[in-house]
């Protein structure tokens, strides 16, 4: 009889969380930073942002609008607070992925071990019924685990975007009170801007002044 209940048992499937987060993969790369920076690459010429007014209607009319433009790639991978937020990410990725790659090979050495019994007819049949219903248990914390730490790293991607968007747009806004430009646009590979004069392009100066900026934070 306790052969017959053994061999029913249903086999443990070692289908714990794998290394790979793939969720979080996406978020090394910062993919959704480069959307977010053209949406808050925003006017900051006079309003604001808020409808043109009858003055700006008129200075359009006479050509008189001044516009400038950065690439939102080249800040992307140019940008030393990027790579810094970058290289944090990796670092937590990885810790995260070495800890269930840990858990994950603890839970299924005992899953083999528990099989290789039951085969054996080493153990009785209550505490088989016992060990498998704690295997379970263990492998569904495993899932858990590996939600836990998906959600944990978007967590931390969403507050580095807000601090990337913080610092892109109080650069800009600060920048446009000596340039007095009307407008100050977003410009990368694939955007809605198809074509764009270099002449406007105010990509490397910018880069400049935030660069120098973060390394004279960073060094505080």
């Amino acid at each position: 009889m306790q052969e017959e209940t053994m061999d029913q048992m249903p086999e443990i499937r070692e289908t714990a969380p794998k290394s790979k987060l793939n969720i979080v993969l996406t978020v090394v790369n910062l993919v959704m930073l480069a959307g977010l920076i053209v949406l808050y690459f925003i006017v900051l010429g006079p309003g604001k942002g808020e409808p043109a007014n009858q003055a700006l209607i008129q200075k359009s009319a006479q050509g008189g609008v001044t516009v400038a433009y950065v690439n939102s790639d080249s800040i992307m991978a140019h940008y030393d607070l990027v790579k810094s937020m970058r290289n944090t990410l990796e670092t937590k990725t990885v810790a995260l992925e070495n800890e269930l790659k840990r858990k994950q090979s603890s839970f299924e050495k005992d899953a083999a071990y528990f099989q290789e019994q039951v085969s054996k007819q080493t153990i009785s049949e209550a505490s088989a019924q016992e060990i498998y219903a704690q295997l379970m248990a263990e492998q569904q914390k495993l899932y858990e685990l590996r939600e836990q730490y998906s959600a944990e790293l978007s967590r931390q991607e969403f507050e580095l975007n807000l601090v990337l968007i913080d610092s892109l747009n109080n650069f800009l806004e600060r920048y446009n009170r000596k340039m007095n430009f009307d407008y100050i646009f977003s410009h990368s590979r694939g955007g809605n801007i198809l074509s764009a004069n270099d002449s406007l392009d105010i990509t490397v100066e910018v880069l400049r002044q935030l660069n120098s900026e973060y390394k004279e934070k960073a060094s505080k």
